[in-house]
């Protein structure tokens, strides 16, 4: 990880880094954008998403926010290989509060999950399917 990374945690609420980190990120309903210095979280805001309902825009619209990871609870493979296209490291299994999960992040001791849907069953436009 860059020591000065900026970092999208997709989030439920916005309550900034006292969210807690969405499930899924398609339908998440905002991002906190954070720049880490080394160790040490900087500056963060709050970004409302544009939702799923854009179809499968959400990995240009995060690449657009300048980030170079995101963290989220759950994604799926389209939006992986779209965040990857944009050399966005995708960090999923992310729970609880936003704040916390950065601060793991930061000090390399986020525990993960392989990025892939974890959700209810349910079709999506743009071709991925939760089972």
């Amino acid at each position: 990880m860059d020591q000065n990374a900026t970092v999208a945690i997709a989030c439920e609420s916005a309550e900034g880094l006292a969210s807690n980190v969405s499930g899924h990120f398609g339908h998440t309903p905002f991002f906190v954008v954070a720049k880490l210095a080394g160790n040490a979280i900087g500056s963060s805001r709050i970004v409302p998403s544009p939702g799923h309902g854009q179809g499968c825009s959400m990995p240009g619209f995060v690449a657009q926010l300048g980030v170079s990871a995101v963290l989220v609870g759950g994604i799926g493979a389209g939006a992986v290989n779209g965040l990857g296209a944009h050399g966005i490291e995708v960090v999923a299994g992310a729970t609880g509060n936003a704040g916390a999960a950065l601060a793991a992040f930061a000090n390399g001791t986020l525990i993960t999950s392989e990025p892939g849907c974890h959700g209810g069953k349910h079709d999506h436009a743009c071709g991925h399917q939760h089972r």
